[in-house]
C-alpha cells in the first residue's frame, strides 16, 4: 500500500492525523505538506484543521495541528468516492498475504472499504 493510500484510509476510518501519529503510523514526516499534496488537491476535498496547544515534558509551549476529514460535508462527497476507489485499487488482494494474519488483515481492510 502506498503512503497516499494509507493516509486516505486513515481519513476514511475517521482518524485524526497530526505530525506525531502520521510519522508513527504512515511514515510521512511532514503531515502539513502531505495532507494538502496527497489528499486535498488530487481528490478535491477539504480537510479540517484544528490548532492545538500544550506544553512539552520540559514545560516549553508547543502547538500542532490535528487534521480530520469532514465526511458529512456535501462538498467532500465526490472526493470521498474517489478516495475510496483509489484505496481499493491500492489494497493488496487478501490472498497475497504470506501468513494467515496478513491475509486476515487484508480481508478486514477490503471489507471495511466496501462497507463505506
Amino acid at each position: 500500500m502506498t503512503a497516499r493510500a494509507a493516509l486516505c484510509l486513515a481519513f476514511l476510518e475517521g482518524r485524526i492525523i497530526n505530525v506525531k501519529n502520521c510519522f508513527e503510523t504512515i511514515g510521512l514526516t511532514n503531515a502539513a505538506r502531505e495532507v494538502s499534496r496527497m489528499v486535498e488537491i488530487p481528490f478535491k476535498i477539504q480537510i479540517s484543521r484544528h490548532r492545538m496547544k500544550g506544553k512539552s515534558r520540559y514545560g516549553q509551549e508547543v502547538s500542532w495541528i490535528n487534521y480530520r476529514l469532514n465526511r458529512d460535508a456535501d462538498y467532500n462527497q465526490a472526493g470521498i468516492v474517489k478516495m475510496k476507489e483509489y484505496v481499493q485499487s491500492q489494497l493488496p488482494k487478501s490472498n497475497e498475504g504470506r501468513t494467515p494474519a496478513e491475509q486476515s488483515k487484508f480481508r478486514q481492510q477490503e471489507l471495511f472499504i466496501k462497507s463505506l
